[in-house]
């Protein structure tokens, strides 16, 4: 008998626990979509993410006691239109001012989030692959953030605050509680390429990346304003490495439409390196069926307008029910005279594009929620 006790403590600890509450949820964006570009041919295809990337994710939650709630998300991006999971890359995002992250994994399945926390009336702390302050911050500035067609998505390509420093892998994190209407965030990656301990000593080469993200955020009634720091650093030699990015972002409720902008600017420690910025500006008009929104972002890459790009996006989003929504969307690219690094859909075309030219899309696509 007592044996017997000890294997189902044993099984019992080693077990699969029970989460006093699990929760499953997703989004299916599909868009079918015309797209053409200068210097290649037009085409008609399928196309993932017109509104919102799609998405598979598990949440849960614990009451573990003391105002203490343990909570756990994992959460993977899907491509509607592949054969997920079957192509693996490995890819180096280089930042516009020299910042470097070097990612693995499949270009159709791909994580989005693997969070585990601990939260209470203190705040939130959070450990695990990340969804950043940076994601945070655009998601409310930003009307149509992590959709293909996002115009400051197109136009922030290499920037922190847009595209590296979104997610943040070996991470760990610190949300405040709302005070008031104002809420701060801390992120800490302490390893964002090479985990130096497998480094050996002496070498001077290879060495980890780091990187800070802090935020704040204060709304109050019609207003929000936001403000977000991030910082990269290589301890490589002969001189650490960083890459700096100041970003700040407003959004008014009119009651009739709902406007927002954002500017942010990106610095490196390069002697005599200019400062790379970017700009968006965003409109969303309620209307009986759903919404029409427009933005427009365009950027600077080092003061040189012949390296630069702009994006405008507009679309109609007509509500069937609380979890699906039917869109229009048109999405127009132009690079300033010397570029080919900004195209329609995520920067798909990117680098196919000929020098100085331009990219259309436009599309009709359904998002499913549930």
């Amino acid at each position: 008998m007592q044996k017997k006790i000890i294997a189902l403590a044993v099984a019992a600890a080693f077990s699969t626990p029970a989460f006093a509450d699990v929760g499953f949820y997703g989004i299916v964006d599909a868009t079918i979509a015309n797209i053409s570009a200068s210097g290649t041919k037009g085409d008609f295809l399928a196309v993932s993410g017109g509104a919102s990337q799609s998405r598979l994710g598990v949440k849960a939650t614990e009451d573990i006691g003391n105002g203490l709630t343990a909570v756990a998300v994992v959460e993977y991006g899907l491509d509607t239109e592949t054969n997920d999971g079957t192509v693996t890359s490995t890819g180096t995002t280089t930042g516009v001012a020299g910042s470097t992250v070097t990612s693995t994994g499949s270009s159709a399945f791909t994580p989005r989030q693997k969070m585990l926390a601990v939260a209470g009336d203190f705040g939130t702390v959070a450990t695990g692959y990340l969804q950043t302050a940076a994601y945070d911050f655009l998601a409310k500035y930003d009307p149509i953030y992590g959709s293909g067609s996002s115009a400051h998505t197109i136009a922030a390509k290499g920037f922190l605050v847009g595209s590296a420093a979104q997610r943040a892998q070996r991470a760990v994190a610190y949300i405040s509680p709302n005070i008031n209407g104002l809420v701060l965030a801390a992120n800490y990656s302490t390893a964002l390429t090479t985990n130096n301990l497998a480094v050996g000593s002496g070498v001077s080469t290879g060495l980890k990346t780091t990187a800070y993200i802090l935020s704040a955020n204060y709304a109050v009634d019609a207003l929000s304003v936001g403000a977000v720091y991030a910082a990269t650093s290589n301890a490589s030699t002969p001189a650490v490495a960083t890459n700096t990015e100041f970003a700040f972002g407003a959004s008014y409720d009119l009651g009739v439409a709902k406007v927002m902008g954002t500017y942010q600017s990106d610095t490196a420690s390069t002697a005599g390196a200019k400062a790379s910025t970017v700009f968006s500006g965003a409109v969303v008009v309620p209307v009986a069926t759903g919404a029409i929104a427009a933005m427009y972002a365009k950027n600077s890459i080092g003061g040189v307008s012949a390296a630069s790009g702009a994006a405008f996006t507009a679309g109609y989003l007509h509500t069937f029910t609380k979890s699906t929504t039917g869109y229009v969307v048109l999405s127009q690219v132009t690079n300033g005279s010397a570029s080919t690094a900004y195209s329609v859909s995520n920067n798909a075309l990117a680098g196919v594009v000929t020098a100085g030219g331009s990219s259309t899309l436009l599309g009709v696509g359904l998002r499913k929620k549930f």
